[in-house]
């Protein structure tokens, strides 16, 4: 991968560390701000990733400027995904990570540990550049949301935490689920939100639980509701005997130890969101996110007691299908990262990667928007093809979670036969391949209309004749 590194102090010696990957320096010292901000050399080297190395325990940085910096990079580099590593976090759990020698010798104050530690980091953030961030944050209430026992103390007897209330709602706005799991009765939990004190309102939550049940069974129930595995959910909770009957029972839960002392909560909010959800780019459907999933809620509500065909048909669903636009192409490998359940290859793109499959001549790339009466739900999904003359193979077919189950995948392949007959194709091949969570596709290409050439528990190849076309 091609990598920028972008520091206040000189990184000479990480670069070296990074193995495998084309990287990038700023040159001149502590000439971050200005590579970012206008460098021609950076543009021209077209980074997949920056990173945003500012280190404050031995430089001043302008902390009003990192932000305008990381936006300035996103709009001159579309393609590149732009991080700002969390150095105070990665250097408060690194022993040795600093060393005062190396800032005297070379303007660099980290030691050995500090320097594979941020190379360990760099490492970690690329990989889930390609498989996607934890998507879901479940917090419990009491001791977490606010001090206090709101069944004993009631509204006036609890103090809201509104720093942490405030740093769940920037989370939200980057696109994490907020769901919420208490131990308590409901009618003692509902006057909290008419609170003038609280930050949070209910409608901030795309999910609540607040019964007696094991808070286990009912985060399994809202992963279901919301169609997402279990390794997508970040679980915070002040009782420890609720963290270890989380951690036994739903091993793949993220399940981060809660401080002792109130004094150490910031550090462990910072801590927690640099390790589940470091701010890479975020998309127009990541902004919308809760608002989708509630609108969700209002179409399951609606679904029951109908028949599946009224239900569908009371939707009215529209369907588009276009070629993958440059605006969309970060969208796109995003749904090629985060999906796992509609997906034929599972197939992991890099935005640049997607962008040049959509310039290639010889590929054919479209992404789908969807929506009904309750809203829109954005791009949804993407299928890219591979031409040879005659003949074209399908190479990917993804469509999100929250958009299964509506037969869109049906309009998608009308549209693509189409396009492809007229561009003279005569028969589309494609292959399913077995993943760890792709059985809901197993047998999308049967249903397709498509024919099995060769079948296996684990891999089937198809063809399909346009003819008809």
């Amino acid at each position: 991968m091609r990598i920028a590194l972008l520091s206040n102090v000189t990184i000479d010696a990480l670069a070296r560390m990074l193995p495998g990957h084309e990287v990038w320096t700023a040159p001149g010292y502590g000439a971050w701000a200005e590579a970012a901000l206008a460098s021609e050399d950076l543009a021209e080297f077209n980074p997949q990733a920056v990173f945003l190395l500012l280190d404050r325990s031995h430089c001043s940085v302008d902390v009003d400027l990192v932000p305008v910096a990381k936006a300035k990079l996103e709009a001159r580099l579309p393609l590149a995904t732009v991080v700002v590593v969390d150095l105070e976090d990665l250097s408060a759990g690194t022993s040795g990570f600093y060393d005062e020698r190396m800032w005297q010798l070379a303007s660099q104050p980290w030691g050995l540990s500090g320097l594979k530690a941020i190379a360990g980091e760099i490492g970690r953030l690329i990989g889930l550049m390609r498989s996607g961030a934890r998507k879901v944050l479940a917090v419990d209430f009491d001791g977490v949301l606010w001090d206090g026992l709101i069944g004993e103390d009631g509204v006036d007897g609890i103090t809201p935490r509104t720093g942490l209330q405030k740093w769940l709602l920037g989370l939200k706005a980057r696109g994490v689920v907020l769901v919420g799991l208490s131990k308590n009765n409901a009618s003692d939990v509902e006057p909290v939100w008419k609170d003038d004190r609280m930050v949070l309102s209910k409608d901030d939550f795309v999910a609540m639980r607040v019964d007696w049940n094991e808070k286990s069974g009912n985060l399994t129930a809202v992963a279901q509701e919301l169609n997402l595995g279990q390794d997508a959910f970040v679980f915070l909770d002040d009782n420890p005997v609720e963290r270890a009957e989380m951690s036994s029972r739903l091993p793949m839960v993220a399940v981060p130890q809660w401080p002792d002392e109130d004094d150490a909560l910031p550090a462990f909010l910072r801590h927690v969101e640099r390790l589940y959800f470091p701010e890479l780019r975020v998309t127009g459907e990541d902004r919308a996110k809760t608002a989708q999933y509630q609108a969700e809620a209002a179409r399951r509500a609606l679904a029951k007691d109908v028949t599946i065909d009224d239900y569908l048909a009371s939707l009215a669903i529209w369907v588009d299908v276009h070629p993958v636009r440059d605006e969309e192409v970060p969208r796109v490998a995003q749904l090629s990262q985060k999906t796992n359940q509609f997906n034929v290859s599972t197939n992991r793109y890099t935005m640049e990667e997607v962008a040049k499959l959509a310039s290639d001549p010889s590929c054919i790339v479209l992404a789908v928007r969807s929506g009904d009466r309750f809203g829109d739900l954005g791009l949804i999904a993407f299928v890219a093809v591979r031409l040879h003359g005659e003949k074209a193979a399908v190479l990917d077919f993804v469509m999100s979670c929250r958009a299964m189950n509506r037969r869109i995948e049906f309009s998608i392949e009308e549209d693509l036969e189409r396009r492809l007959a007229s561009m003279g194709v005569r028969e589309v091949e494609a292959v399913w391949k077995r993943t760890q969570k792709n059985a809901p596709v197993e047998r999308l290409f049967e249903e397709l209309g498509y024919e099995v050439v060769v079948g296996g528990p684990d891999e089937k190849h198809y063809r399909r004749s346009l003819a008809k076309w």
